[in-house]
This record gives structure tokens, C-alpha cells and sequence, in this order.
């Protein structure tokens, strides 16, 4: 539902909106109301509802420019639902199509090229996985370094009224004495 009296949701201003009557039929204007979750709204020949609230699928325009909803449509975006419409499963006994699987295509035009194989396996290592092995044990002793700098850092960080010597504004706020070497 839309504010009358912002100029941003009147057609006339914002030429993207669409304002769509309430439906004749009393189980679809009951869906609808149930959509809308206003208490104490009644629905009047003049009620309308904003084509935000719709969507897009089911807003069609006639040869005129006309913006009409289709048959049955019923609002679904609103701020409770943070305009995102929620997705209808399908039940479970309800059959649903599978979606093709790729099948492999056979071009004539491309010749398949053989995958070139090593038959001899090599089973030392090679001169760069050493290395790797090496840089990957000096990484491992460096990052073990830090940690324990880290760790040492955190002991001598520890909180106490040291912490606020430095401003007096400070000592005054959480101890209410004027000076820390009156503490």
C-alpha cells in the first residue's frame, strides 16, 4: 500500500507505477487482504494497491500502455517480506520435469588428439618439490615465531589502572579520584 500524500508514489509523477483495483471476487480480495496484513483495513470501491506490490510477471501492458494484472494475481512484495517473493515448491507427490542432462556431441570436424601418457613412473622427488619442502618448513618455523610474540605481547597488554595513567579524564571517570598517584 502506498502513501497518498508522498508525490513519489502517484503515477502521475513516477511513470513506472500502476495503482490496480481490489478484485470482485470475495476469495481473491480475501487473499489479497490477507497479503496486505493491515489491521483494521477496510476495502472501499476506490481502494487500490500499488503495482510494487506485484510481480513483474504478472503486470501486462495493452496496446494503449495500459499496465492490467493478469487473472488471479495476487500481491506478494511488501516490507514485512522485504519485497522478495518466496519461492512455491513443488509438493511431494508432484512430478517435476528433470532438467536435460548434457549429452556429449560428437563434432566430425574435430579429430579427438590422443592424451599423451608417461608410461615410467618417477618415484624420487624431484630438485623442486625440495625446495618447496624446504620453504614450506622455514614458512612453518616463522609463522610459529609470531605466534609466540603474539602470545607474548597479550601478557604484557593486560588491563589495569596503568592503563589510564596517561589521561587524567580518564582516572576521573572510572575511579572518581582526581590523580592516579592519589590511587
Amino acid at each position: 500500500m502506498t502513501d497518498r500524500r508522498d508525490p513519489r508514489t502517484s503515477s502521475r509523477y513516477n511513470g513506472s507505477l500502476s495503482f490496480h483495483r481490489f478484485p470482485k471476487n470475495p476469495i481473491l480480495q480475501a487473499q489479497w487482504i490477507q497479503k496486505i496484513r493491515r489491521t483494521g483495513f477496510e476495502v472501499t470501491n476506490h481502494t487500490k494497491v500499488c503495482g510494487r506490490h506485484f510481480d513483474n510477471k504478472l503486470i501486462t501492458s495493452t496496446g494503449k500502455g495500459l499496465r492490467v494484472l493478469l487473472p488471479n494475481s495476487v500481491p506478494s512484495l511488501f516490507n514485512w517480506n522485504n519485497f522478495i517473493a518466496r519461492q512455491t515448491r513443488a509438493g511431494v507427490w508432484e512430478r517435476r520435469e528433470r532438467p536435460a542432462s548434457p549429452e556429449p556431441c560428437s563434432d566430425p570436424e574435430e579429430p579427438e588428439l590422443p592424451v599423451p601418457m608417461v608410461l615410467d613412473h618417477e618415484y624420487s622427488a624431484t630438485s623442486t618439490v625440495c625446495v618447496d619442502r624446504e620453504h614450506y618448513s622455514a614458512i612453518q618455523k616463522e609463522i610459529e615465531v609470531l605466534r609466540q610474540q603474539v602470545q607474548s605481547y597479550q601478557l604484557h597488554t593486560i588491563f589495569g589502572f596503568e592503563r589510564f595513567a596517561t589521561s587524567p579524564e580518564d582516572i576521573r571517570f572510572y575511579t572518581r579520584s582526581i590523580d592516579f598517584l592519589l590511587l
